[in-house]
């Protein structure tokens, strides 16, 4: 699957911590965005959130 740009406005010690967050991951910024959001999504579908939808 082809991935996407999404920009995102967050406040500076939320960008600070999700820093801190990747380097002890060794992970990118980038990386460790998309990472949480994946797994974001996955819970929401497992709970019943958001529908789980096939393409």
């Amino acid at each position: 699957m082809p991935k996407v740009t999404v920009t995102a406005f967050i406040e500076e010690d939320i960008k600070e911590g999700l820093k801190a967050l990747a380097d002890v991951e060794r992970r990118s910024m980038s990386q460790m965005i998309a990472l949480l959001i994946e797994r974001a999504v996955k819970e929401a579908k497992a709970n019943g959130t958001i529908q789980d939808e096939q393409k």
